[in-house]
């Protein structure tokens, strides 16, 4: 998810950087965020449950 994640800011930040400021470019960074936000939040919730028995 965390790869998928880069894979996808990469791709939003290039269609920036090539002057299409469209919709995708940014959405494609919303949308790196939220994975990022996600995955983040599994991995932790994920260390918890192995520290609390």
């Amino acid at each position: 998810m965390f790869f998928l994640g880069a894979l996808i800011l990469v791709t939003g930040l290039s269609e920036l950087q090539k002057d299409r400021k469209g919709f995708w470019g940014h959405m494609n960074i919303v949308i790196s965020l939220f994975i990022f936000f996600v995955s983040i939040q599994g991995f932790l919730l994920n260390y918890r449950g192995r520290l609390v028995p």
